[in-house]
């Protein structure tokens, strides 16, 4: 069976959230005098050379996140699949590598493993939990097809989880333990952790 066509792929950093459980604007928030976000957009612009940010309406001119492309999301208020529907309008031919903005201790060396496991047969080429076998939704690449299903269900209106939109379709999944920084105590001690390892001898060597 011949392999489907490799669309070209494109980055989309996630930093539209609302940042409840956080308590402030996460993206904001800064280890080693970069912010959240600053480090995913870079972390991915090393990887991939055409990379935007997902935000809502209403974020698109903030200090922060006006400094990169960013991508309104077309229907405010669902989520992180607004984000990837937005991302979809945008440039229908190509696949997506989704990067929620509040996962620090990824590489590029990790990112790119994604993008060379990356299989065009499956719906989407993820991240997943090494026990549980889970997906990781928002370290993922999202094929074409798959995404053009994913934005006729946001347009309809109807909630969608996307760990539960790819639970019925074929995925390429590859083991990693993400750490995913979701209240101010997790990133506090994720800054520590991460300042205490630069101060390693030979750390970062």
């Amino acid at each position: 069976m011949s392999r489907a066509i490799e669309a070209p792929l494109s980055g989309l950093v996630l930093a539209g959230g609302l940042s409840t459980r956080f308590g402030s604007d996460k993206a904001a928030a800064r280890i080693e005098g970069s912010s959240l976000l600053e480090r995913a957009v870079r972390l991915l612009s090393s990887c991939l050379g055409d990379v935007w940010v997902s935000v809502r309406p209403e974020q698109s001119l903030d200090p922060l996140r006006s400094r990169f492309r960013c991508l309104p999301d077309r229907h405010p208020d669902r989520g992180p699949a607004a984000g990837l529907e937005a991302a979809h309008a945008q440039a229908p031919e190509r696949a997506w590598l989704a990067l929620a903005c509040d996962q620090p201790g990824l590489s590029a060396k990790q990112i790119r493993r994604l993008i060379a496991q990356r299989d065009t047969d499956c719906a989407a080429t993820a991240y997943c939990h090494p026990r549980s076998g889970a997906p990781e939704p928002l370290c993922a690449i999202y094929e074409p097809g798959t995404l053009a299903g994913l934005a006729q269900t946001v347009a309809a209106g109807a909630g969608l989880s996307l760990r539960d939109y790819l639970s019925d379709r074929p995925l390429k999944l590859i083991p990693l333990k993400i750490t995913n920084i979701n209240r101010y105590e997790e990133f506090k001690a994720f800054a520590r952790n991460s300042a205490k390892g630069a101060a390693r001898p030979g750390a970062g060597l």
